[in-house]
């Protein structure tokens, strides 16, 4: 586990405070609360696969039950059942993910593998169903501004719950890389590499499992919480399959057992969330994508493709990446742009009217019942997919040449 150097990580945290100071706060703090959610939500994740080894899919169930919690919390505060102010709701998410963890996890933890995966998968889909009888417990609106204020605060802004959101965020993170040195985390760690040596030494893998599962859980309900807060609903979408699917690909692209790569990946798949979605219908697609050539090419994900640079790459030697990996960069836009153009123009054509053919795409105007777009963006591909196979062969081979002889 690589921990995030606390230097860095207070600038980041001054950074994050004073923002909404710098740009438009209207743009700005929603994207950004939305940003935190993720972090804390695949930061709690790594704690299951990264340092656990275990591919869950009911991470999504934690998620979704805090964020329930949190709206009824936020209806008995209302009423003046719950003298509790809206800083303090995320507890309530908190306890209910932990519930709701440490329940699933008394008989999942049994089972590793392929087999507790598909047993996390089974219970998605029981909970998914359930909601037919239990759809009042399920969420709902609610008015944050109506319990009881916290100094003069009612949170009728974005502005004052996005501090909110900062202050928990940070808590989590710390909570969490706490968690990573601590014992337990190391023995989780432990359990994922050789769960049977870990029993040789008369350490119960299952309890340790168990442990982490349930520990991750608290987290995910704070995400939860804080969801509530800022969107003031909560539906039973939030513990669907692709809630679960969109928490297992912030992760991986970040980097599974890297601390910072979960940060990196919640970061970068919620800015293509949120902004491919304000152009494109088929962000979803570029995000398979994305996911899916992290995969094969970066099994670590992004931080790990970093760490292996800072790592294995001698002083000195960095120029002499310079060359062929601005050839991979350049070869990949350009194949980028013609697959995007197709798959763009594709689209187009589902969804426009017959007489309605001329697709206004980054400035330009393509027809798209004409052969000759077609034919460029077909030819642009074609190249740019030749071009980004030989570059990215080459950079793999000046990558060996300029690391040390420690890289594996």
């Amino acid at each position: 586990m690589h921990h995030v150097n606390k230097r860095v990580f207070w600038l980041v945290v001054a950074a994050i405070l004073i923002l909404p100071l710098l740009f438009d706060s209207i743009v700005v703090v929603p994207v950004t609360i939305q940003i935190l959610i993720s972090v804390i939500l695949a930061l709690s994740y790594n704690m299951v696969l990264g340092q656990t080894g275990l591919l869950s899919f009911v991470h999504a169930i934690y998620f979704g039950f805090g964020g329930f919690a949190a709206v009824h919390a936020i209806r008995f505060a209302s009423d003046g059942d719950l003298p509790v102010p809206v800083p303090f709701i995320p507890l309530f998410g908190a306890a209910m993910g932990l519930i709701m963890a440490a329940t699933l996890a008394s008989f999942t933890a049994r089972r590793t593998g392929m087999a507790f995966a598909m047993i996390t998968l089974c219970l998605v889909e029981l909970v998914i169903a359930s909601g037919s009888i239990l759809g009042r417990f399920y969420g709902g609106s609610v008015d944050r501004t109506l319990p009881p204020s916290f100094f003069g605060q009612n949170f009728v802004s974005d502005l004052s719950v996005y501090y909110v959101a900062v202050a928990w965020t940070v808590a989590s993170v710390i909570a969490m890389a706490w968690y990573a040195r601590s014992p337990l985390g190391r023995m989780a760690n432990a359990v994922r590499d050789n769960a049977d040596r870990v029993e040789f030494v008369s350490f119960n893998p299952r309890v340790i499992r168990f442990a982490s599962l349930s520990a991750s859980g608290i987290f995910a309900g704070i995400a939860g919480s804080l969801f509530a807060l800022t969107y003031e609903f909560v539906g039973g979408e939030t513990i669907s399959f692709a809630t679960s699917g969109n928490i297992i690909i912030m992760t991986f692209i970040g980097g599974i057992g890297h601390f910072s790569g979960p940060v990196i990946g919640a970061i970068l798949v919620t800015l293509l969330q949120t902004l491919l979605g304000n152009y494109t219908q088929i962000w979803g697609l570029y995000l398979g994508f994305l996911f899916m050539s992290t995969v094969l090419f970066m099994p670590h994900g992004i931080a790990g493709l970093i760490n292996r640079h800072l790592r294995f790459v001698q002083p000195g030697e960095w120029a002499k990446l310079f060359s062929p990996y601005l050839q991979l960069v350049i070869s990949t836009v350009w194949a980028g742009i013609g697959f995007v153009g197709l798959l763009e123009m594709i689209s187009y054509m589902n969804e426009a009217a017959v007489d309605e053919p001329i697709l206004f795409l980054a400035g330009l105007q393509l027809d798209t019942s004409a052969v000759l777009p077609w034919s460029i963006l077909a030819v642009i591909s074609l190249t740019g997919s030749w071009f980004l196979r030989r570059s990215l062969k080459q950079a793999q081979l000046a990558f060996k040449a300029v690391s040390s002889s420690e890289e594996v």
